[in-house]
């Protein structure tokens, strides 16, 4: 075997990862592999590497790199894929929650917000291509130490209009093209409860790119409060919450934190329970978080012209002076206005 030096790196409720020595490539992979009571068990074979087939053929530099699908000495499939450095966003949460100082001031909100972004533009892209990940949250969310970000984990992957025909064998040859369709079928719950969409939690097969947006709706939520979205001691109390609960505004929930209108109205708009009142793709969720971020306008929020000066102003575009002066013509404006109509 062309792999050798192997040392634990972490473990999930599926699979295990493990760094290792590629002697081929002359550098240091990451090697994941089922976690021993799964490695026979058919429908995680596949599911694992359809995991693989999916994260290579989206060409995206928010995926990971895979460069090799195979199984070893003893036909345990593997794949592996470029080592990352960083931690994840769950951790960065964590930290910032805790009151971590350094942590917060590496990770200011707009640099969260950047993140958001990345991931979006990584999921639109997978969109636009017809996988759906159905699995987003903090964990699954890589932040470099360069401020590169990485989306993992597409285990749980809806690639759709596709048929799951493939076989294990066909699926394991680096020859092959095709990647297998839904693993899952009507009545099956899929993601983790907690970041659950109102659609995964009926358990029904209709689950499409917006139940990503309302994923990244919850993290939104998350990176604004500082607090956990959802809570519930049983998947059963989990799920009412989901389906009966009324949408929670990030701003309603931690009205310490001064949440900004602007993005209160983005989290809430991918929030909303009906899939059809959410945002029709990833992208304007995207375009309007970036929106926010130059100090324009959103699709969901109108700011005031001097709302949108004054925000500008950390973006070295208008200073307190010049808002002063503004303030003070509009001032004077209303006063003439009012002397005027008295008249």
């Amino acid at each position: 075997m062309r792999y050798d030096k192997f040392e634990p790196l972490t473990q999930g409720g599926e699979a295990l990862l493990r760094t290792c020595y590629d002697e081929n490539l002359g550098r240091t992979v990451v090697m994941k592999t089922l976690l021993p009571q799964l490695a026979n068990l058919e429908v995680y074979r596949k599911r694992f590497l359809r995991e693989a087939r999916v994260t290579a053929q989206i060409s995206h530099p928010v995926t990971v790199p895979v460069y090799e699908i195979s199984r070893d000495r003893d036909s345990n499939v593997y794949f592996t894929m470029k080592k990352l450095g960083g931690c994840d966003l769950s951790d960065i949460l964590d930290r910032i929650a805790a009151g971590d100082a350094a942590t917060t001031e590496k990770f200011p909100l707009d640099q969260l917000l950047s993140v958001l972004i990345r991931v979006g533009q990584c999921l639109a892209f997978a969109h636009d291509a017809g996988v759906v990940h159905r699995d987003l949250k903090p964990a699954n969310i890589m932040v470099g130490d360069y401020g590169d970000v990485t989306l993992l984990d597409w285990g749980l992957a809806k690639v759709l209009d596709m048929d799951d025909n493939d076989e294990i064998e066909q699926l394991a040859r680096s020859g092959q093209k095709e990647m297998s369709g839904r693993l899952t079928g009507r009545g099956d719950v899929q993601g983790t409860p907690f970041y659950m969409s109102p659609e995964q939690a009926r358990e029904t097969a209709n689950v499409d790119h917006r139940t990503d947006i309302y994923n990244m709706g919850i993290l939104l939520f998350e990176i604004l409060t500082n607090q956990s979205f959802m809570s519930g001691r049983n998947f059963k109390e989990i799920k009412r919450k989901i389906l009966e609960d009324p949408v929670r505004g990030p701003a309603a929930a931690a009205p310490g934190n001064g949440i900004s209108p602007e993005l209160n109205s983005i989290c809430v708009k991918a929030l909303l329970k009906n899939p059809d009142d959410r945002y029709p793709d990833m992208g304007t969720f995207v375009q309007d978080l970036r929106n926010h971020l130059l100090g324009k306008s959103t699709s969901v929020f109108q700011q005031s012209p001097l709302a949108r000066l004054l925000h500008s102003s950390s973006r070295k575009t208008f200073n307190i002076s010049s808002a002063f002066w503004l303030a003070v013509g509009v001032a004077l404006g209303a006063v003439g206005h009012l002397i005027y109509s008295t008249i």
